[in-house]
């Protein structure tokens, strides 16, 4: 039974010596965070509205419904104008007000009021008429 108990022993200690440097190998990029991928997609926008309207109510913790919802829609109107003004993403080589529009069609889906699909093909109609003048 000594027996039993000492190779076990001796096994479990030679598969965590050989299994631990294996997962502690972390690739890093220098620690930086990638935030321009915020702005590779109209629904990773429409994700980050939530989050910057949840902060903004813990400040103001007893904001009506429709201030909140007129919130996200300025949240989601900045963030697009930031990231058309800074060239990141999708907003890159846009014009403004179709920055603009982006920002409200994105806070319109955080709130559950449109679809992204929508909103693009809404935007798309916009679109194509500068690309024919």
């Amino acid at each position: 039974m000594k027996r039993i108990i000492l190779f076990l022993s001796l096994f479990c200690i030679f598969s965590f010596s050989l299994c631990i440097p294996a997962m502690s190998q972390v690739v890093s990029d220098g620690g930086s965070a990638n935030y321009e991928a915020v702005f590779m997609s109209l629904a990773a926008i429409v994700a980050v509205i939530p989050v910057v309207v949840e902060v903004i109510k813990g400040f103001f913790p007893k904001m009506p419904s429709a201030l909140i919802q007129i919130a996200s829609w300025l949240v989601g109107i900045g963030i697009c104008m930031f990231g058309w003004w800074q060239h990141l993403g999708f907003l890159n080589g846009l014009e403004w007000y179709i920055a603009l529009l982006y920002g409200l069609g994105a806070g319109l889906a955080a709130n559950g009021i449109a679809d992204t699909g929508f909103v693009q093909w809404i935007i798309g109609l916009f679109a194509s008429k500068k690309n024919k003048k």
